[in-house]
């Protein structure tokens, strides 16, 4: 049965693959290593969409790994932003640095090597080998899960059935085509096998599958509910601009959220309103603040609560500040949620 279904997909994602630019390929019909290595970082908690787009702005930016070693973390950072999930950008330029440094700007082609990479897990080691290199392995991503579950009928939450997916994903192995292969069950989850509503009726592998037999294609994969909502932080965000239309910004600390990237001035967050403390620029100027506005960010594992305020203020007075051109703001290192902050005010 395992033999019939890679045949199908194979001959399906000849005629059905998406087009997405990281899947340029050189002569031997490959993708190029460094764009999956590079794709991956950027896939992680991003969707395609998002990433297509990005991934042809950074390539033109960065275009060989030896290019990336050499830029800075304010740079990728700048570049990163609107993409969330920092630490990726971060692993990505360690990651790159360490490979041209120890692996002379190649990336590594066994999985031994990759799996040390910052940022890099059993998932991502797999679809760099297996996609780049043409590698005999299978990486088990969200929709290879999902194609595999509904094959097999799991009714069990993913979660447990980790090992079992483990084990059928060995059984579509491919010696040959193992790149186009991963491919292919990539898009088929996509664009026929989706979470939702799956389009059954114009999929070419059905009568193999369990889940389409039983009719249950529709509640499977299981996922477990989540119990608790999001907790919710809470700040109050200040927007001082000087004579020049410059905004007074600072370095964020070197972990922790947002690590490292320009803010502007803004308080601790904390679980309660109760516990905000003003921060010691906003202290000096405190009864003379206008507030803007307020606004919810949603952050992965809770949402923030910002309370915005504004000041004209003299340059003079903050001598030891850095500023931030007005006219800049939408293109500098500021994350997203700085920069709703000064669409606020602005």
């Amino acid at each position: 049965m395992e033999k019939l279904i890679i045949s199908k997909l194979l001959r399906w994602y000849a005629l059905n693959k998406r087009d997405l630019p990281w899947r340029l390929t050189k002569e031997n019909d490959l993708p190029i290593p460094y764009y999956v290595f590079v794709s991956e970082y950027m896939l992680q908690q991003t969707t395609v969409p998002t990433v297509k787009t990005r991934f042809e702005e950074f390539i033109k930016i960065w275009p060989s790994l030896k290019d990336l070693a050499k830029t800075t973390e304010p740079k990728i950072l700048k570049f990163w932003s609107g993409l969330g999930y920092y630490s990726r950008a971060r692993n990505l330029l360690k990651a790159a640095k360490i490979l041209d440094k120890n692996f002379k700007s190649k990336i590594p082609d066994n999985y031994e090597d990759l799996i040390l990479l910052p940022g890099v897990g059993d998932y991502t080691a797999k679809a760099i080998l297996g996609i780049g290199y043409n590698e005999s392995v299978m990486p088990l991503d969200a929709n290879i899960e999902r194609i595999l579950v509904r094959l097999y009928a799991f009714k069990q939450p993913l979660i447990k059935v980790k090992k079992k997916l483990s084990q059928k994903a060995n059984l579509f192995l491919s010696k040959k085509y193992s790149s186009h292969l991963i491919q292919s069950f990539m898009d088929y989850g996509s664009i026929i096998c989706t979470p939702r509503n799956p389009n059954c009726s114009q999929c070419e592998i059905k009568k193999y599958c369990l889940g389409y037999q039983k009719n249950i294609q529709n509640t499977i994969p299981i996922k477990l509910k989540k119990i608790n909502s999001k907790p919710i932080k809470f700040s109050r965000a200040y927007v001082l601009i000087n004579e020049k239309s410059e905004i007074l910004v600072r370095k964020r600390a070197s972990k922790g959220m947002l690590a490292s990237m320009l803010e502007v001035p803004n308080d601790a967050w904390v679980e309660k309103k109760s516990l905000l403390r003003r921060d010691e620029i906003a202290k000096k100027i405190e009864k003379k603040l206008i507030r803007k506005g307020d606004f919810s960010y949603s952050f992965s594992h809770f949402d923030l609560n910002l309370e915005i305020f504004y000041k004209k203020i003299r340059k003079i007075d903050y001598p030891k500040n850095k500023w931030l051109n007005i006219k800049k703001y939408s293109n500098s290192q500021l994350p997203t949620v700085m920069k709703k902050v000064l669409e606020i005010v602005m």
